[in-house]
C-alpha cells in the first residue's frame, strides 16, 4: 500500500512506477506532484484513495487496471492537462469530483459495469464534448456536468431504467422528469421541454453563454442554484406551476435586468438574485409570504421593489448593497426583519 500523502508536494517528480506488490493507492498520495507526467498503476491496485493524485497537473493520460472497483473522491481533480482517461469494466463506482476541474478532458467511456456517479464528478471539465451513460448507472449525483461549456449532447442508453436523455439530447433526465444536466455547447436561447417535471440543483450553473430560457407548466420546482453564475441570462420566463424559488436559484445572473415572479411563488430563497448586477426592478406578487436571507443581496441597480402585504419576515442581509435602492415601504404584516437587511442601501 502507498500511505496517505506519501509522495505529497514531490514538485519534481516526473515518472513513478508502481510494483505489484502494491493493492492502494491511499489518500492524497501522489497530492500536487505537478510536474508527474507518467505513472504505470499495476493490476494488483483495487482502489485508487481519495484525491490521489489531486493537482497533477501535468499528468496527461492515465489507464485505470481491470483491478480497480472504486474510484475514490477527488482522485483526479484539479489534473487540468489529463486529455484521455481508460476506465476499466470493473470499476462499479465513481466518487464525487473524481476527475473535477480536468479542463483537457475531451472524452470518457463510462463502462456498463458503472452503477453509480458521485456529484460534480465531471464538473469544469470545459473540454468535454459528449458523454453516454450506460444502462448499469442507476445514481447520478448533483452538478455532475456542471461548467462543461463545450458539452454537446447526453446519450443514455435506452435500456437505462433510471435516466434518460431530452429528444435534442441536450437535457439529462432521471425518469421522473427531474432535469438533471445540460449540454451548453452552442446554446444561446433555450426551451426546455415539456416532459421535465422539475430542475435539479445546479443543473444550468454556469451555463455563461445562455442568453434565455424558457420554463414549461410542467415544472413544479426549481432546485438549488439551477441557474447560478449564468451571467449571460438576460431573459427567463417563470410558469405558474413554481411555488418557490429555491435558495441561490438565480445568483450572480449578471445581465439579468428584470424579472416577473408569478402569483403562484410563496417564498423567495436565501441569495435567490444575488449578485444580480444589473437588476432593475422586480415585482414581488402577494403571494409571497417570505424573503430569504440575502435574496437581492449586491443588486447594485435595484432602484425599486415593492414588497406586498402578505410579506411576514424579511431575512437577514436581504437588500444588503443594494446601493441604488432609493425608497422602500414595510407593509404592517412584516413581523420580522434580519440583521443588516438594508445595509449599505
Amino acid at each position: 500500500s502507498i500511505g496517505k500523502g506519501a509522495f505529497e508536494f514531490c514538485k519534481n517528480l516526473k515518472t513513478v512506477y508502481i510494483p505489484d506488490s502494491v493493492t492502494e493507492i491511499g489518500k492524497g498520495a501522489f497530492w500536487d506532484c505537478s510536474s508527474l507526467q507518467s505513472i504505470s498503476i499495476p493490476d494488483s491496485v483495487a482502489k485508487i484513495g481519495k484525491g490521489a493524485f489531486v493537482g497533477c497537473s501535468s499528468l496527461e493520460s492515465i489507464s485505470i487496471p481491470d483491478s480497480v472497483i472504486f474510484i475514490d473522491d477527488g482522485a483526479f481533480e484539479g489534473c487540468k492537462n489529463l486529455k484521455t482517461v481508460y476506465i476499466p469494466d470493473s470499476v462499479t463506482e465513481i466518487g464525487k469530483g473524481a476527475f473535477r476541474g480536468c479542463s483537457s478532458l475531451q472524452s470518457v467511456s463510462i463502462p456498463d459495469s458503472v452503477t453509480s456517479i458521485g456529484e460534480s464528478v465531471f464538473k469544469g471539465c470545459s473540454s468535454l464534448q459528449s458523454v453516454s451513460i450506460p444502462d448499469s448507472v442507476t445514481s447520478i449525483g448533483e452538478a455532475a456536468f456542471s461548467v462543461c461549456e463545450n458539452l454537446d449532447t447526453f446519450n443514455v442508453s435506452s435500456n437505462n431504467k433510471y435516466f434518460q436523455s431530452s429528444a435534442d439530447k441536450k437535457c439529462l433526465l432521471n425518469k421522473s422528469g427531474v432535469l438533471i444536466g445540460f449540454a451548453p455547447a452552442s446554446i444561446v436561447d433555450y426551451k426546455i421541454q415539456d416532459n421535465v417535471t422539475s430542475i435539479g440543483e445546479a443543473a444550468f450553473g454556469d451555463c455563461s453563454s445562455l442568453q434565455s430560457v424558457s420554463i414549461p407548466d410542467s415544472v413544479t420546482s426549481i432546485g438549488e442554484a439551477a441557474f447560478w453564475g449564468c451571467s449571460s441570462l438576460q431573459s427567463v420566463s417563470i410558469p405558474d406551476s413554481i411555488t418557490k424559488i429555491g435558495n441561490g436559484t438565480f445568483g450572480r445572473c449578471s445581465s439579468l435586468e428584470s424579472i416577473s415572479i408569478p402569483d403562484s411563488v410563496t417564498s423567495i430563497g436565501e441569495g435567490a438574485f444575488k449578485g444580480c448586477s444589473r437588476l432593475q426592478s422586480i415585482s414581488i406578487p402577494d403571494s409571497v409570504t417570505s424573503i430569504g436571507e440575502k435574496a437581492f443581496q449586491d443588486c447594485y441597480n435595484l432602484e425599486s421593489i415593492s414588497i406586498p402585504d402578505s410579506v411576514t419576515s424579511i431575512g437577514e442581509k436581504a437588500f444588503k448593497d443594494c446601493s441604488s435602492l432609493q425608497s422602500i415601504a414595510i407593509p404592517d404584516s412584516v413581523t420580522s426583519i434580519g440583521k443588516e437587511a438594508f445595509f449599505e442601501c
